[in-house]
């Protein structure tokens, strides 16, 4: 018992000041971060209990023979298991900071990992930086230092990369369509997988919290050795109720659910440059490549508010929000778009008139929220192939 007590203690050396310090070389956290950090690492360090539950927190994200996935540690295996939430809602009062005690605990071993694969450093320092952002945002609505959403457990799994102006994460496509290109022509079209209620406006049936009892029908998606049959999805992001056939020695399946992608995600410190981000994809081709040449990956993927085709009304064809979106394929992901609102306003703000309409953005949302509008979420996809 004595043993196993020691080796417990020997695992906790992250909960060290000389080990945050070391840690804070590559984050570069704000000296007033760090120094609740380090307090907040003493209080742990003198409970049994919570020293538990952080040494758990670090074997569950970290440990090489019992780390999962990043999905699985934040939301649990499909048989149930210990999450990342579980365990800080254990710890109580104070999690917000315990979170990134835990996150920083697997730098030593993700810095090692970077040196594996022959990664620059820098890299590792720009990738890191979104703990700083989102400890930075943390005060800003709370007034007090800390992490308030599991974000980080991506960077922190050897999984995400910043590359430029935006982010990339090692991940496997879930958009619920199958991607065909012609053959011959290159002509790319997209297909709804089965299963998929609509509305008859082709959004998937929920979206915006509106549902749609007497016009909404189910996808279906069928392959044989001579076609493919299922409902295309428009550029717009919208599916036909209307079933087509395609020939398999015409089309072939370029992309479909479980095929490795790179989820783009942008970084939330900056402004959506045009340049930058065509840039960024650029050069990410070239550094998954250059640092992972097994991996084959078949496209970009993106789930985001900022995929709205609205915007193309509310903004106008030289705003870098619809700039963006429109190097994409979309198809629609449902959701309730609050996400949209969250980003633009720092708030949903049930009374829209306290709302600030202090940007171009904020007032055009505003005026299109008024008319009776809502923002949604949309997918979209850049075949790989595109970007060589």
């Amino acid at each position: 018992m004595n043993g196993q007590k020691q080796q417990a203690q020997g695992e906790l050396w992250f909960l060290q000041e000389e080990a945050l310090l070391e840690a804070n070389r590559l984050a570069l956290l704000p000296a007033g971060a760090m120094d609740a950090l380090l307090l907040a690492a003493e209080t742990i360090r003198q409970d049994e209990r919570l020293s538990s539950l952080a040494l758990r927190g670090y074997r569950l994200l970290f440990q090489p023979e019992t780390a999962g996935s990043p999905d699985a540690a934040k939301h649990g295996s499909e048989s149930g298991g210990e999450t990342l939430s579980g365990i800080l809602s254990a710890m109580g009062e104070g999690a917000e900071l315990y979170q990134p005690i835990i996150l920083l605990s697997g730098l030593r071993r993700l810095e090692g990992l970077y040196a594996e694969r022959a990664i620059p450093q820098e890299v590792l320092v720009h990738t890191l930086s979104d703990m700083a952002l989102w400890m930075h945002d943390y005060y800003a609505r709370h007034g007090r230092w800390g992490l308030g959403n599991e974000w980080l457990v991506y960077h922190m799994s050897f999984r995400l990369f910043r590359i430029g102006r935006l982010q990339f994460d090692r991940s496997r496509f879930g958009g619920g369509v199958r991607v065909l290109r012609h053959r011959e022509s290159r002509e790319v079209t997209v297909l709804a997988e089965s299963g998929i209620r609509y509305r008859s406006d082709g959004l998937i049936d929920g979206t915006n919290n509106l549902f749609d009892e007497a016009g909404a029908w189910e996808s279906v998606l069928e392959a044989d050795a001579h076609a493919i049959r299922g409902h295309r999805i428009d550029e717009g992001g919208f599916a036909s109720r209307h079933a087509e056939s395609f020939r398999v020695e015409e089309w072939e399946t370029v992309l479909r659910r479980g095929d490795a992608v790179l989820d783009v995600h942008i970084a939330a410190d900056g402004k959506m440059d045009h340049a930058q981000c065509l840039a960024s994809m650029r050069e990410a081709v070239l550094f998954f490549k250059r640092h992972f040449p097994e991996e084959h990956r078949l496209a970009f993927a993106c789930t985001s508010w900022l995929l709205d085709p609205q915007f193309g009304e509310m903004l106008g064809d030289a705003s870098n929000i619809v700039r963006f979106q429109r190097e994409f394929r979309l198809y629609p992901v449902g959701g309730d778009g609050n996400e949209g609102l969250r980003r633009i306003f720092g708030d949903l703000y049930e009374d829209r008139s306290a709302a600030p309409r202090d940007t171009s953005l904020r007032r055009a949302v505003l005026d299109h929220l008024a008319a009776g509008g809502g923002l949604r979420d949309m997918g979209g996809f850049i075949l790989m192939l595109e970007q060589e």
